[in-house]
């Protein structure tokens, strides 16, 4: 399969999968350009796709509102957003440093709601070792 056939492979994936992530991601990041929604997409595909074991997981409308009132409040942890911004400077697209702000913004985002999801998900006897 080659990169763009891959490419499009993880967007049909994330799009069928968390329908809800792709929209936010339309609506915080969608420009003109693109550049900031594609690298939105690819920072999410990492977090959710790449060969991560979130199983069934399904994020809504709900918890990722939640979570972006919680990252834009300044209450995710700042090693996290440093990764989040050296995985940016990684991609092959160039953003402004508002872009670049957004898409750490929603990704961590994302993050947190997988985070707070899957710990809503985890029984009472699963918490204690």
């Amino acid at each position: 399969m080659n990169a763009l056939a891959h490419a499009e492979h993880d967007v049909t994936w994330l799009a069928i999968r968390q329908p809800a992530v792709v929209r936010m991601l339309e609506h915080e990041l969608s420009a003109p350009d693109g550049d900031a929604f594609a690298a939105g997409l690819e920072l999410a595909w990492r977090v959710l796709g790449a060969g991560t074991p979130l199983g069934d997981l399904r994020l809504d409308h709900q918890v990722l509102a939640t979570a972006l009132a919680a990252v834009r409040a300044g209450r995710c942890d700042r090693a996290m957003v440093r990764s989040l911004r050296d995985q940016i400077d990684e991609l092959p697209i160039a953003l402004r440093p508002n872009e670049e702000d957004a898409v750490a913004t929603v990704i961590a985002a994302v993050i947190w709601a997988v985070l707070d999801t899957s710990i809503a998900g985890l029984h009472d006897d699963q918490l204690v070792a």
